[in-house]
């Protein structure tokens, strides 16, 4: 039986023996990078598993370019056989490189199917969690761990710097749209007050803004908008710094055969870190509980970032169509018969 436990100092004899068993090996998921004969001593030892236990509390202050993460040491058959740690958010870095989920198991014990079972119960931390999708990478050359996140619904996004990147869906569940706001995991995606509408037509600045919000096609977007229709233009409210810093929604309820298309964007300084993958999958998700039976989506075509986020979470490229403004765009289409158990991974930047 494979199982997850908190670090523990009870058990500081064999995790030393885990640690030394992986050599110069990283051991990934640890959160360990110091393995020191000082680390080793009882009162250094107790402070840095009391981190570990901490690090995942949303009331834990941390240093720049920490996320917050669960820890856990997996256990096989009542020894100790690895680490594996669930982090709740991604910087630009683990965007590239860490992912969500890292994880090792010691050499002695691979190839025993240890890291699938620690994973499914992490993945299952993560759905509680609201995470999904999430990103696990590992090294190129890895394919013992590529198989093993594979099986577990990975689906590879692309290989940068030696590092293969996978996108795996927890199928989260998602709430019915209504006009109470979608919490995701980075954000809370809330209809504007016709108050709030008056201010973005009228330039009139709110403190709680990105000073780039809002953008001409924000402005655009909120024109129509009310507070009373679920399908509305929101703000994206990044939960990380507190402002809105993009809007997100649907043009119009479901037609006749259950189809929405829906539009989305967010200021220069927050692309790249992940933030639209998190909440395009989490809007996209209460469409489809919802009832929702297809969401369509337009790209303009050089678009690459929007282009990935919708592949990335499944969305599929249709075809090419003149856009509004005179170039062409790309139409994209999600099937939600075919989600119904979750959505693959993504980002737009």
């Amino acid at each position: 039986m494979t199982d997850l436990i908190a670090p523990s100092t009870q058990l500081a004899t064999e995790w030393w023996g885990l640690v030394d068993e992986f050599g110069d090996e990283p051991v990934h998921g640890s959160g360990l990078h110091d393995r020191s004969e000082p680390a080793r001593e009882p009162a250094q030892f107790a402070a840095w598993v009391r981190t570990r236990l901490g690090a995942g509390r949303a009331d834990t202050a941390l240093g720049p370019g920490m996320v917050h993460a669960d820890y856990w040491w997996i256990r096989h058959e009542g020894r100790l056989a690895g680490t594996i740690t669930l982090r709740h958010a991604l910087t630009p870095a683990l965007l590239l490189v860490g992912g969500h989920i890292g994880y090792a198991v010691r050499p002695s014990l691979r190839r025993q199917g240890i890291a699938s079972a620690a994973l499914r119960l992490v993945l299952a931390e993560a759905a509680a969690r609201g995470l999904d999708p999430v990103l696990i990478t590992c090294d190129d050359d890895n394919l013992a761990s590529a198989r093993t996140i594979e099986g577990a619904g990975g689906v590879l996004e692309d290989v940068r710097d030696g590092s293969r990147r996978y996108w795996v869906s927890t199928a989260a569940a998602a709430k019915p749209l209504g006009t109470e706001p979608v919490e995701t995991a980075r954000a809370t995606l809330a209809t504007f007050t016709r108050s709030e509408v008056g201010g973005i037509l009228t330039g009139r600045r709110r403190p709680d803004w990105d000073e780039a919000f809002p953008r001409e096609d924000d402005l655009d977007a909120v024109r129509a908008a009310t507070d009373e229709d679920p399908y509305a233009t929101r703000g994206i409210r990044d939960r990380a710094s507190g402002l809105v810093v993009g809007t997100i929604g649907s043009y119009g309820p479901p037609d006749r055969e259950g189809r929405v298309e829906v539009g989305y964007g967010l200021v220069e300084s927050a692309r790249g870190t992940g933030l639209m993958t998190d909440v395009l999958g989490g809007y996209v998700r209460a469409l489809l509980a919802s009832g929702v039976r297809e969401v369509v989506a337009h790209t303009e075509v050089g678009n690459v970032s929007s282009e990935r986020v919708l592949g990335r979470l499944g969305f599929e490229r249709l075809r090419r169509e003149p856009g509004p403004d005179g170039g062409d765009q790309w139409l994209w289409r999600l099937d939600g018969g075919r989600h119904e158990t979750g959505l693959r991974g993504g980002e737009q930047s």
